[in-house]
């Protein structure tokens, strides 16, 4: 027969563990699926079914899950208290950890807050007309994102193409192909 002790501890393991598995495999997804990242001039398109990589929700799941699992793991083991007070306060704590996981994240990619980005390559997504406006997809802090963009070429930027920002003025960057 089995102690229900265990059994507990097994669950939190298992719980702390899912969390911080989903965090390596999206973690290391992001970095395979821009290889930018990991080597210069190489333009490789990133899969579309992908995409739900990128969001922030994964990011707040993971970090419930590592942390809740985490807590309860060590509330079980270091205090007598029930595995409804265990979860309660586990619960409580997983969401103070992807709260404020949520709002780093928030500070780190919000154009209003400081983005530096100046001398950063960056990849337009949607063409820049000559003297017009466009987006382009640039890595900040490890948060990918976009933002209007525009050029003071007399001739378009077409979309997938590589290019340096030059500088920022209020959401706008200004870009030049890179060379």
């Amino acid at each position: 027969m089995y102690n229900a002790l265990v059994t507990w501890s097994f669950l939190y393991l298992m719980i702390f563990l899912l969390g911080f598995t989903l965090a390596l495999v999206s973690g290391l997804a992001r970095r395979l699926l821009h290889p930018s990242e990991l080597a210069r001039n190489v333009t490789v398109p990133s899969p579309e079914h992908w995409a739900d990589l990128h969001t922030p929700r994964t990011d707040l799941i993971t970090s419930f899950l590592t942390v809740f699992g985490l807590v309860t793991l060590v509330l079980q083991g270091m205090t007598s208290m029930g595995p409804r007070r265990e979860v309660l306060i586990g619960g409580a704590v997983g969401c103070v950890g992807a709260l404020v996981l949520r709002l780093w994240l928030c500070r780190t990619c919000d154009p209003a807050s400081g983005l530096r980005c100046q001398g950063a390559d960056a990849r337009v997504v949607r063409t820049i007309p000559a003297h017009g406006f466009g987006q382009v997809e640039v890595n900040v802090a490890g948060c990918m994102v976009k933002l209007a963009a525009r050029t003071t070429l007399d001739s378009p930027i077409s979309e997938g193409a590589l290019v340096r920002i030059l500088d920022r003025q209020e959401s706008v960057v200004i870009v030049e192909p890179s060379q």
